[in-house]
């Protein structure tokens, strides 16, 4: 049964990732950023003018974040099943997944709050709301870094019988963790490649975040359907 629940849990991270773009992107209108150099005005005005657009997108995307615990959980389970118990990845990867979707939660929140009554406040505090957004949005990039560290380290020492993590997935989730380092830097610039709105601040790590929770969820699928195939024949773990 609990390899069961895994299975669908492991769905949770794309199905997450699908609805968070058509919320946000679509809906919100949140994608591409706006500036960091835009005025308050011109950020007040967007907010007045997509009110209604920006708090439905952020209403359904708070939602659609909390689809990542199960996903979150799964992986806490597949890091576990290579320890062989609770040992340092697999704790490490629960505090990180513990930080995940409150990552999403409390940046949106506060946009959620600039886009409340944005005709009714100084423009210059709608900016700082938003500035508040897109720093913490963009600019928490570490817990990531250390969950993609972590599920590196799971791969290279996996010993389970089936194989739990392809060593392939160690060297794509390397590759993240460089990609992903960047979006630090929006506490830095304020405009250029390193910006929150930045080719490697912001696109670049949100493409390859797009693809390492798709790389994840695929290799969550396949270690549990080898892991309940050989529970059905025990003799393919005994070879």
């Amino acid at each position: 049964m609990d390899l069961k629940l895994q299975r669908i849990a492991a769905w949770g991270g794309v199905v997450m990732l699908a609805l968070f773009f058509v919320f946000f992107m679509l809906i919100a209108k949140l994608i591409p950023p706006l500036s960091p150099t835009a005025s308050a005005q011109s950020i007040a005005d967007f907010l007045v003018a997509n009110k209604l657009r920006v708090r439905v997108g952020l209403a359904f995307s708070l939602l659609a974040a909390c689809l990542a615990l199960p996903w979150l959980a799964t992986i806490c389970l597949r890091v576990r099943r290579v320890e062989g118990k609770w040992g340092v990845l697999s704790v490490t990867q629960i505090f990180g997944g513990v930080i995940f979707v409150p990552g999403f939660l409390f940046p949106m929140m506060v946009m959620a709050t600039a886009a409340f009554r944005p005709e009714e406040r100084d423009p210059q505090i709608t900016q700082a709301l938003n500035d508040v957004f897109w720093l913490m949005f963009v600019g928490i990039v570490g817990t990531l870094v250390v969950q993609a560290v972590v599920l590196t380290t799971a791969s290279f020492v996996d010993r389970t019988t089936p194989g739990t993590f392809p060593r392939w997935f160690g060297y794509l989730n390397a590759w993240y963790a460089l990609l992903a380092l960047p979006g630090g830097a929006v506490m830095v610039f304020n405009s250029g490649p390193l910006a929150w709105n930045g080719v490697f601040a912001f696109w670049i790590p949100l493409v390859a975040f797009s693809v390492w929770m798709i790389a994840v969820t695929l290799v969550l699928l396949r270690s549990i359907s080898a892991e309940q195939a050989a529970e059905r024949s025990p003799t393919l773990v005994a070879s």
